[in-house]
């Protein structure tokens, strides 16, 4: 350990830092990192970082955490598997502290990326001004439900789109959180320079955002996230209106303009649509033109991209 805190002490330009610990320390509770060990000679000169991710961390709390790097760098911080969450019974003690205890305000962040929400995250939000990119991936087996859920996700939104409505890029929410039509106009009112977008909803309220498009000028990428506590939403569209996917598209893209539209779309548990404008004189009727195309098309798109526990 006296390595690894030497190296990183003598790094001085060391702006991106990644580390991954073997997942069984926190599915056996084995609480064999410190902290301190690894950036203890980092306390007199903290680590000028721009980046930070940690994957799989179980430690004990020593309230030091915030010490071995400069807030005033921070612009990029990614946590997986390594916080219990809010509304947790407590049997996992030890992580909460170093990643929720992330030190004064973080002026330059601008990219948060983690699995699951901590006390003290809606502050973190609340204390910043410029986020631009907020993904919170869920694992594909169905995440755990949080308790007081609706609780949560209302103080996240809120926190999101009041301090960073004017700034956020792209948001993408978990999809156990499930979104309600004032949900949506909350998000689509105070952040109108949104680009990708992506969230969990019924398809009732998610084809309301329909009238909120004039809000979202920028919008490139919209995706219907598949809600793991209901029916899956191929059954969900046939229950609202007998649509089969093709029909879903057909029906989201009548009635709106062209330049209205996102040009790409994704409804869940289905194919991705791509929709592009054309203006053609053999057809003057026809001005879009919509795709049907494979989860390929779309892998280096951020919002796909980063819906993953990949750092």
């Amino acid at each position: 350990m006296d390595d690894i805190s030497r190296l990183l002490a003598e790094s001085r330009k060391l702006e991106d830092l990644s580390i991954v610990w073997n997942p069984r320390m926190r599915e056996t509770s084995e609480l064999s990192v410190n902290l301190s060990a690894i950036f203890g000679r980092c306390r007199d000169q903290p680590l000028k970082l721009k980046k930070a991710a940690v994957k799989n961390l179980f430690t004990n709390d020593d309230g030091t955490c915030p010490q071995y790097y400069d807030t005033d760098y921070v612009e990029e911080i990614t946590v997986f598997n390594s916080i219990s969450g809010i509304g947790d019974s407590g049997a996992s003690p030890f992580i909460d502290g170093p990643m929720r205890k992330l030190g004064p305000p973080l002026p330059r962040l601008k990219h948060l990326r983690g699995d699951r929400p901590w006390n003290g995250m809606a502050e973190v939000l609340t204390n910043t001004s410029q986020l631009e990119k907020l993904y919170m991936p869920s694992p594909q087996s169905g995440p755990p439900r949080e308790f007081n859920a609706n609780r949560i996700r209302d103080s996240l939104v809120e926190a999101v789109t009041q301090h960073h409505g004017l700034t956020l890029r792209h948001l993408l929410l978990p999809s156990r959180w499930l979104l309600s039509s004032e949900h949506i106009k909350q998000v689509t009112r105070r952040c109108p320079n949104l680009e990708q977008l992506g969230f969990a909803a019924t398809p009732h309220d998610f084809m309301g955002i329909k009238s909120e498009l004039q809000f979202l000028p920028k919008l490139k990428v919209l995706r219907l996230l598949e809600y793991p506590y209901s029916n899956p939403l191929s059954e969900q569209w046939h229950d609202y209106e007998s649509f089969d996917d093709a029909e879903c598209v057909d029906t989201f893209v009548d009635g709106i303009e062209p330049g209205q539209l996102p040009r790409w779309i994704d409804f869940g548990d289905g194919p991705v649509y791509e929709i592009e404008r054309i203006e053609s004189p053999e057809e003057p009727d026809r001005r879009i033109r919509v795709k049907r195309r494979n989860h390929d098309a779309v892998k280096d798109i951020d919002l796909w991209k980063l819906d993953s526990f990949d750092i």
